[in-house]
């Protein structure tokens, strides 16, 4: 199985339109309450495999992290509540996975109600993002995001990134999903 490790800063200058310095600092909260840098994560594809991997449908996916970063995440769990520092997470390992692996991959926010969180216009896609903390949620939110990125007003095909943070077991399901008809 093939193993990439990338620190998470890498987020900043692959998407130098958007401002995710937060969300990985947050990230890093949340990793760091786990383990030392680098935390690794079971990634999970499927209806694809991205670039680099030759037909594989999983990788290890190890995210580092710099000092200036560890000692800023100190202070996010007194900043936020926990749903917020999880979302943004999850925003920031989508972040550096698609900085990475997928080519054209630029992120651009959606409007409320549009039913995905981010475009990926050069690619004609949609990307749903999501976290949890619980790998029994996992499969549920996995369903739950995949109907939701399908109902995007577009009807682009897009994609679905939930990371769980799981102490026990840190995973993330990334799919691909194209409409029908």
């Amino acid at each position: 199985m093939r193993a990439f490790e990338w620190p998470i800063e890498d987020i900043v200058p692959a998407h130098p339109d958007l401002y995710l310095e937060h969300c990985a600092v947050m990230a890093v909260a949340l990793m760091s309450r786990q383990s030392a840098s680098p935390c690794e994560f079971l990634v999970e594809c499927e209806g694809f495999s991205p670039a680099g991997l030759e037909g594989e449908n999983t990788f290890l996916l190890q995210v580092a992290w710099n000092e200036q970063t560890a000692i800023t995440a100190e202070r996010v769990w007194l900043t936020e509540q926990p749903n917020p520092i999880i979302e943004r997470a999850a925003v920031a390992l989508a972040a550096l996975t698609f900085a990475h692996l997928i080519r054209d991959g630029q992120l651009r926010v959606t409007q409320q109600g549009e039913r995905a969180d981010y475009w990926l216009p050069r690619l004609r896609c949609a990307l749903e993002i999501s976290g949890t903390e619980q790998s029994r949620e996992l499969s549920r939110r996995h369903r739950e995001k995949t109907a939701q990125m399908l109902g995007n007003p577009r009807r682009w095909n897009g994609y679905v990134f939930v990371s769980c943070f799981d102490a026990e077991r840190r995973l993330i399901r990334w799919s691909y999903h194209t409409q029908e008809g």
